[in-house]
């Protein structure tokens, strides 16, 4: 849906172009981080319960409206450039919160895979889950701060709102969860077995 927009109001400039992908990549990094995680926590969660009902709800209705806030930052609306800036303050502050709880709920959804009393997995798996619940909420945290109004109103002079930045931080944390995962993984891994003399 998010490219849709892009196609359907293309840029007209060549740095139309650059900020047109740059923004729709970062968009589709966000929901794609998510969707992987999301496919494999459910892979192991029971969806039976009604906390788990209500969270998947949550994170369909967040995951729905993204695309709209998406557009809404990439295709503002013609407006004087003082009422322009409060329509992007807002549209950008909600978008991170839009963000923000979709990482919450994932955090939620591994701290339940986590608990050791509902024993969904193994006590190794546990830990796992459980560092990358905090990881998500890490990140979540990240995209809320981010909505605080000072941090749209204070920018880095040409390259824009402080906001903008904060939201690379979960980028940085996942690809960091991630290459520790892989790390651990391959420290788990038995070391090959040696050959014996021909």
């Amino acid at each position: 849906m998010g490219a849709i927009t892009l196609v359907s109001e293309p840029p007209t400039s060549a740095e139309g172009i650059y900020s047109d992908l740059a923004t729709f990549g970062f968009s589709f990094l966000i929901l794609i981080s998510i969707w992987l995680r999301y496919t494999r926590i459910m892979s192991v969660l029971p969806v039976e319960t009604g906390r788990a009902t209500r969270l998947n709800i949550a994170l369909l209705f967040c995951v729905s409206v993204e695309p709209f806030l998406f557009g809404l930052l990439t295709r503002p609306p013609a407006l004087s450039p003082a009422l322009l800036s409060s329509f992007e303050g807002a549209a950008s502050a909600v978008y991170g919160v839009d963000l923000g709880i979709m990482m919450a709920i994932l955090g939620l959804f591994s701290l339940t895979l986590a608990s050791e009393e509902r024993a969904l997995v193994s006590s190794e798996y546990s830990k796992r889950f459980r560092r990358e619940a905090n990881g998500w909420f890490i990140s979540s945290s990240a995209f809320f701060i981010s909505a605080v109004p000072i941090f749209y109103t204070t920018d880095l002079g040409s390259l824009g709102p402080i906001r903008y930045y904060i939201w690379l931080i979960p980028l940085f944390t996942t690809w960091f969860r991630r290459a520790s995962r892989r790390r651990s993984e391959a420290e788990s891994q038995p070391p090959p077995a040696a050959r014996g003399p021909k």
